[in-house]
């Protein structure tokens, strides 16, 4: 217990170090040269020589990494196609289906809300979405039978930031496949995320809140949470409270600018040992679809440097660009651990407000010469950030594949290497 107390001390005492240190960068840096700052020459090679790497031995179809150190751009680079049919290299500027990164950004954008005074973290989610379930799931039959009991706590607004709410979790979703299957139920609409969610909120939950980790749906109810407390729909609010500020102009749910199309990136699987399109949805929606459902699980598209803003500004304190965004206590708020010490994310997994933690002792670092007060996510078609408010880093690793390549850990270690 000791331990614990004392790692989420140092990641608090860090970050106040990080956030009240005068002249933190307001901009990225790119006119620095990388020698002052101790990074050589032949390092950087290095690097290139790894990512090169993977784009050769068809391991990713293309690669872009961003680094920056204390706001000092170190590296920015792109390597192999955004479109393997035509040969068109990949750039630093080219857009990425983000998918989960979508998560980290809903969250934030709820907590600026916090800060007005318009929740609290431990608030039942059924005050401000009323009818929201308060039973719980103890068996579901492959015939649709099921029990439930009581749940012996209300789902709060931080169970669903730290995915231990229990909503849409498998035995739910058994259920609900069972009963959509039958006729008895529809799946829920796709048209907006509040319709998605008034949809699901009845659904029994499929743990006890509180009691274990599972990942994905429970950041779609945040989002709603979002629009309900904003009075805006989710896509207005982070363009206000986020994108704007932030100067992330090229991150959206969907655009209407058709010159972007080419900056698309492909998604692709590998089958059969070959490079194959895969995209959950058609790059053509994205600029001329309805433009309705905004969602927190996933949706958002943008550049690595657009990301890389909004982490600098979580490394920062909450401060970016002339904007702050979030006061300091309430960025450590989100990086205290809201899991219980046995759940299904592994040996010390412990996850905040928002994002995974390496506070635990028993928590295998991604690379080894990661601090314990770094914190990250990622997206499921292979892209990866993480801040290290320690060592004053910013890392983004972006991919375009769909299933584990294997490369995002030789990346990291190359990536701290610079700095060795």
């Amino acid at each position: 217990m000791k331990r614990v107390v004392y790692a989420i001390a140092l990641l608090a005492a860090t970050l106040a170090v990080s956030c009240n240190r005068s002249g933190i960068p307001e901009e990225f840096n790119y006119k620095v040269k990388p020698a002052k700052l101790g990074v050589s020459s032949e390092k950087i090679a290095a690097l290139d020589d790894v990512l090169h790497g993977f784009v050769d031995q068809e391991k990713v179809s293309c690669a872009t990494a961003f680094i920056a150190k204390g706001g000092n751009v170190i590296y920015e680079k792109s390597f192999g196609f955004k479109d393997l049919e035509n040969k068109v290299p990949a750039c630093p500027d080219d857009i990425y289906v983000l998918y989960s990164q979508t998560k980290a950004i809903v969250a934030v954008a709820l907590m600026t809300l916090y800060e007005q005074g318009k929740f609290e973290i431990d608030d039942p989610i059924s005050k401000y979405i009323p009818g929201f379930t308060d039973e719980v799931l103890t068996f579901v039959g492959d015939d649709g039978t099921y029990t439930t009991v009581p749940a012996e706590r209300p789902v709060t607004v931080g169970h669903l930031m730290c995915h231990s709410s229990g909503y849409l979790a498998p035995l739910t979703n058994k259920l609900n496949r069972i009963l959509s299957a039958s006729g008895e139920r529809p799946f829920a609409p796709r048209t907006t995320v509040g319709a998605s969610v008034e949809a699901n909120k009845t659904l029994p939950l499929g743990f006890q809140p509180g009691t274990e980790w599972n990942y994905n749906y429970d950041m779609d109810v945040i989002a709603y949470l979002v629009e309900i407390l904003s009075g805006k729909t989710l896509q207005e609010y982070l363009k206000e409270a986020l994108f704007i500020p932030l100067g992330m102009d090229y991150t959206a749910y969907y655009f209407d600018d058709e010159s972007l199309k080419e900056r698309i990136v492909n998604t692709y699987s590998k089958q059969d040992g070959k490079f194959v399109k895969f995209s959950m949805s058609s790059i053509d929606n994205l600029f001329n679809g309805p433009k309705t459902y905004a969602g927190g699980t996933f949706g958002l598209y943008g550049p690595i440097q657009d990301y890389a803003k909004f982490c600098q500004m979580l490394v920062n304190g909450g401060e970016f660009n002339n904007h702050r965004i979030l006061k300091p206590e309430t960025i450590q708020l989100m990086l205290q651990n809201r899991l219980p010490e046995v759940n299904s994310g592994g040996k010390g997994f412990r996850f905040g407000l928002g994002f995974e933690l390496f506070t635990h002792p028993d928590k295998e670092k991604i690379a080894p010469q990661m601090s314990d007060s770094c914190f990250r996510w990622g997206g499921a078609a292979g892209t990866e950030y993480l801040m290290d408010p320690e060592n004053d880093l910013v890392i983004l690793y972006y991919i375009s594949m769909w299933g584990d390549t294997g490369t995002y850990p030789v990346f990291l270690k190359a990536a701290y290497d610079l700095f060795e």
